[in-house]
């Protein structure tokens, strides 16, 4: 069956802006849709025939935020992906507030064409490829209904499993899932191939529960374990037989696809198109992770917050192109002074961020940071650039994300106001 084209709805209460989307998505060489008001796009979300909404957040009446909200509470339009693209400041709190409501990104006015075409045509493609595989599950389920001399050709596992647990019946794709024959999974347990949910007595087990019951369970986010401690993701559907049978079926899934793509889509979110590097959402989640493994250890860990000194001038002599592989060559730079476990992210225009875990004092954070600004300056015949850091130690400089930013931010500033190209630690409240 041809598969529908996905469509892009833009939505923005200036026409003008309306106008410039419309001409810079032809590229795509889809049909894109034009709307200027929040009640108008969801209106449009009903055709289903869209797969990436494209939204500015400040509309008169109903704002971004509440459009996105209503989608996500819509089954049809749930995981429809969306992008904000205002004129808003990024500070945090709005940043939060776009994630919350459902937004897989937030791009600022005006946007920079090449990224903007990059994310939507991988956005389509991933909608695309979602709707694809919703169709292949939904089909698959309704063959369920055919009799049991298709059994053996549906790509679903299903297993029979008596009232003691034992599993009575195996089909080829349970089988091909586990990677195991059919004498190996006759009479064995069910409970030793189900990684999750985690249950080690049958007897008081869900599973049993249900089939004394006589209802039906549904679990869509369950692991089996196979051959070789192979951890298969699926969804499972368990229904008891008839009566007088004491046994069921449960029909098994594999979720490998789907789940890799939900990865896939977060990774998106949390990541510096330019750079490669953590975003802002992705360094706010990192912090916050670090702060929750010092409260549980106790082992200091420090927050540098790096601006980089002559960047503006490379922008505005050499344009933003040159401005551009000036960020990506500093991202591989401050990389290559860093262990494999330190996070560094890119939160915004020519800030940078490391977290840095485990130092057993200032002096190790000094260390890092004396390197990292050595290495930003270290060839200036490439690019005329410096950097400024600012350290903040946690826990003695704050135990929440906000207060950390905080600390390292006014630090780097201090840095900046004392000559530049040096660092200054946070002075502790």
């Amino acid at each position: 069956m041809h598969e529908q084209a996905l469509e892009i709805l833009v939505v923005d209460d200036e026409e003008d802006n309306l106008e410039g989307m419309q001409e810079l998505l032809e590229e795509l060489d889809r049909t894109v849709r034009c709307v200027d008001s929040g009640a108008k796009a969801l209106a449009c979300m009903t055709s289903g025939a869209i797969g990436l909404v494209l939204m500015d957040v400040q509309m008169p009446g109903m704002d971004g935020f509440e459009v996105a909200r209503r989608m996500r509470a819509d089954p049809d339009t749930r995981f429809t992906p969306i992008i904000f693209i205002s004129g808003m400041r990024q500070t945090d709190a709005v940043l939060t507030q776009g994630y919350t409501a459902g937004a897989v990104d937030f791009m600022t006015k005006p946007v920079h064409p090449a990224m903007l075409l990059h994310k939507a045509r991988v956005l389509l493609e991933h909608e695309q490829y979602r709707r694809s595989l919703l169709q292949t599950s939904q089909q698959l389920e309704r063959a369920m209904a055919f009799n049991a001399s298709i059994l053996d050709n549906t790509a679903e596992g299903i297993l029979v499993v008596d009232s003691e647990g034992l599993i009575r019946f195996a089909n080829p794709a349970i089988r091909g899932m586990l990677g195991c024959s059919d004498d190996e999974l006759q009479g064995t347990e069910l409970l030793g191939w189900i990684e999750s949910p985690h249950e080690d007595n049958w007897a008081t087990s869900v599973w049993l529960d249900h089939l004394q019951r006589g209802e039906s369970l549904r679990l869509h986010d369950a692991n089996l374990r196979g051959r070789d401690a192979r951890r298969v993701p699926v969804a499972l559907s368990c229904s008891p037989l008839p009566e007088g049978q004491q046994s069921m079926t449960i029909l098994a899934l594999d979720m490998s696809a789907v789940r890799e793509l939900h990865h896939q889509l977060e990774v998106m979110t949390i990541t510096d198109p330019l750079t490669g590097l953590l975003n802002r959402r992705g360094f706010i989640q990192a912090l916050q992770a670090a702060i929750s493994r010092n409260q549980r250890t106790g082992r200091m860990s420090a927050l540098l917050f790096l601006d980089l000194d002559g960047f503006k001038q490379i922008n505005d002599q050499f344009g933003h192109d040159r401005g551009d592989d000036a960020l990506r060559w500093v991202s591989g730079q401050l990389q290559a002074c860093l262990r494999p476990y330190d996070r560094l992210a890119r939160i915004g225009g020519d800030e940078f961020t490391v977290i840095i875990e485990g130092v057993n004092g200032p002096e190790d954070a000094a260390a890092v940071a004396e390197k990292l600004v050595g290495q930003v300056s270290a060839d200036q015949s490439r690019f005329q650039l410096g950097a400024s850091i600012g350290i903040a130690c946690l826990p003695a400089s704050g135990s929440t994300v906000e207060d950390l930013m905080r600390a390292a931010d006014t630090a780097m500033y201090d840095a900046k106001r004392r000559g530049k190209g040096q660092f200054r630690f946070a002075v502790e409240p």
